[in-house]
């Protein structure tokens, strides 16, 4: 594990705000989520610090008002991640995949467990052809998705990622984690096509480093669509 480790997508284990919890008395977070383990049957809770707030319409590149203002450092941007924004739903949960149907992502997140969970809280595959038909529809919004592989030699888990197509304005944006909104990727480029953007984070040393940076990548894995008004997460 990195000294400082810096996920988009998944739940730092050693972040007591925002993991899931067995015991209800462990809870810190204002609000909190019983969900029913399908793996296991245990009952975990996933703390939320507000209530939902979804953007029913087009998607827009509109930080201030999107959801509400949830993604803005004002009210809830560290507890909304790039799935969070990328389904345009703020559960104030750091949303993951499937969670709300009972599936719970483990480290290493690989793409087919990401997708899984992702069709299970309604998104569609759409491939990895770039979705040209697909960015004008009324009833959904193309995202793309991005899989950083784990290192386990220098003590990365591995992570994921998502990105946004903004139907008005015609371009693409981003949440890195509980980091701010954006449009550009990870170099500071506007994002023409998430499949080719850059994604590469240095994430700093690990104990398995020797002192070295360890730089890491998340790479695209494929396109999906996110149909207004059918979609649950948590």
């Amino acid at each position: 594990m990195s000294l400082h480790p810096k996920f988009s997508g998944m739940v730092n284990p050693d972040d007591k705000r925002l993991s899931v919890v067995l015991d209800q008395t462990h809870v810190i977070a204002p609000q909190s989520v019983p969900v029913v383990d399908k793996a296991t049957g245990q009952t975990r809770y996933v703390q939320k610090y507000g209530d939902t707030v979804e953007n029913t319409g087009a998607t827009v590149y509109a930080p201030p008002t999107d959801c509400g203002g949830a993604f803005m450092s004002a009210r809830f941007q560290p507890n909304n991640n790039c799935y969070n924004y990328s389904c345009d739903i703020a559960t104030n949960s750091f949303a993951q995949p499937g969670r709300a149907s009972g599936i719970f992502l483990d480290f290493p997140p690989t793409g087919e467990a990401v997708v899984d969970g992702a069709k299970a809280d309604g998104l569609q595959w759409l491939g990895t052809d770039y979705p040209v038909n697909w960015l004008k529809v009324g009833n959904g919004h193309p995202v793309a998705l991005l899989i950083s592989p784990d290192d386990t030699s220098l003590g990365w888990p591995g992570d994921y990622h998502w990105v946004r197509y903004d139907q008005t304005g015609g371009a693409w944006s981003q949440k890195d984690g509980g980091d701010q909104v954006t449009n550009f990727d990870f170099s500071g480029n506007p994002i023409t096509d998430p499949a080719t953007a850059n994604w590469t984070v240095n994430q700093g040393p690990t104990s398995q480093s020797a002192g070295a940076d360890v730089i890491v990548t998340y790479d695209f894995y494929g396109y999906l669509i996110v149909p207004h008004n059918r979609v649950t997460i948590l």
